[in-house]
């Protein structure tokens, strides 16, 4: 997860907003091509030979292939994976759900060519047969399918109403749709097909591990790390304030509220005579920006880093600890409260 929190740092402002509403409009667009012009699409189909040839917008153009026929349930179907994906663009952030989509098309770009080259070289009959057939199963079905098995992953209690009236709880529909994967991919008789699933479970299986602590996945910690996003933005506004989960962020409040300094020090603001009366427990206002061994100016209450051992590293104060207590992004949202001068422990 570090990996990508560093790639989010330096790349996250080049991240496609929208990104759900842009897939099913392509996706329509799809069916809107096969339904009018037929033939269209042997100009955007992936077609390894054309590939090889230079036509390589068909790396990305094959998103416009229609997973099925165009009927009622399919509609259906795409304003659920609509309103799956579009929460899961809000929970993860626009960068990570666009690392999920993007990897799902590269690695499934990647896996395919492999297996051109691989059934060219047979030059077999079979082989050039199921050459043939790479662009009518080069479709996004199954990266789709794996949205709804992640989403599933990430809220495994939430109930939703299957075709607006079968009450589900999403751990089950990530199973009966694993299951659903499981059987296509044994009862397929071509290698083609089996690659198509193998990617896109790929995908999903590296996106999780690079994550290595479903922990942050979770909705109570994305919850709590999307309202501090928002602190943090809504804080940068002249005169504005703003507490969520007990992290403040931005310019001081009567409430008392925690800043950083234009030199990147954090320091606790606001705090006179009047928020002394409002909260007797804690200290009255002061600087508690302090120089550390080696001149660092943060550190971690938990892990003892401070910005000298990764420059990388973003400190946030806590209001709802008593005292001056600093925690890297690591330990921000998972420590214990100090209260009383009880030393902080991790959570978990």
């Amino acid at each position: 997860m570090r990996f990508l929190d560093k790639m989010e740092r330096k790349f996250g402002r080049y991240a496609i907003r929208n990104l759900p509403l842009i897939m099913i409009v392509l996706l329509v667009a799809g069916y809107t091509l096969s339904a009018l012009f037929p033939s269209a699409a042997n100009y955007y189909a992936f077609i390894p030979p054309y590939i090889m040839r230079g036509e390589i917008w068909r790396l990305i153009t094959w998103v416009l292939m229609p997973p099925s026929r165009l009927d009622i349930f399919t509609v259906i179907m795409l304003l659920f994976y609509y309103w799956i994906a579009r929460t899961l663009a809000a929970t993860w952030g626009d960068f990570l759900f666009n690392v999920y989509i993007f990897g799902g098309i590269l690695i499934t770009d990647i896996g395919m060519m492999l297996t051109y080259a691989f059934l060219n070289h047979a030059g077999t009959t079979d082989a050039y047969m199921q050459i043939m057939y790479i662009p009518a199963f080069m479709t996004t079905y199954y990266i789709l399918t794996t949205i709804l098995i992640a989403y599933a992953l990430t809220y495994p209690n939430m109930q939703v109403l299957l075709y607006f009236f079968i009450p589900v709880k999403m751990s089950w529909m990530g199973i009966l749709y694993g299951a659903f994967i499981a059987y296509d991919f044994f009862r397929a008789k071509m290698l083609v097909p089996r690659v198509v699933i193998a990617c896109a479970l790929l995908n999903f299986a590296v996106y999780f591990l690079m994550t290595s602590n479903l922990r942050h996945l979770t909705p109570s910690e994305l919850k709590r790390k999307a309202k501090f996003r928002k602190a943090v933005g809504s804080g940068k506004k002249e005169g504005s304030g703003s507490f969520f989960g007990g992290f403040g962020a931005g310019k001081s409040t009567p409430s008392g509220g925690y800043t950083r300094s234009n030199d990147g020090t954090g320091s606790r603001q606001g705090q006179g005579a009047a928020s002394a009366r409002s909260f007797p427990g804690r200290r009255a206002a002061q600087d508690y920006t302090k120089i550390y061994p080696n001149g660092a100016r943060h550190k971690c209450t938990i892990c003892g880093r401070t910005e000298l051992d990764d420059p990388n590293l973003e400190f946030r104060y806590c209001s709802k600890c008593e005292g001056s207590h600093e925690y890297c992004q690591d330990h921000l949202f998972t420590h214990k409260h100090i209260k009383n001068g009880v030393p902080a422990e991790p959570q978990g």
